[in-house]
């Protein structure tokens, strides 16, 4: 009878359920894990990290007025300044592709 594979197979559930019965049972005996402090402690820390990090200067943006039209202005101005400077590099290039002889 211990050949058979439903026999294997029902064994294998008893032994999992009892497992994880203990394991449970185990745990909400010894309750491990954080204490609300210590949760507290890391979800401040977390915090301060976010308010440092690139998500929290833009986060504080959307409530800072000022900053944001400049980012906006700044945004805008991006792409002729980028042309600008270009045509400008040419032109200096050209210029001193000129004054081979001095």
């Amino acid at each position: 009878m211990m050949q058979k594979k439903w026999l294997k197979i029902f064994i294998w559930f008893i032994t999992s359920f009892f497992f994880f019965l203990a394991s449970g049972v185990v745990i909400s005996i010894f309750r491990p894990g954080p204490t609300e402090a210590e949760v507290m402690r890391f979800m401040m820390g977390m915090m301060s990290a976010m308010d440092n990090s690139m998500m929290g200067v833009a986060m504080n943006l959307e409530n800072h007025g000022p900053l944001k039209n400049i980012l906006i202005m700044s945004s805008s101005l991006i792409l002729p300044v980028i042309v600008l400077s270009i045509i400008i590099g040419i032109l200096v290039r050209n210029l001193k592709r000129g004054d081979k002889n001095v």
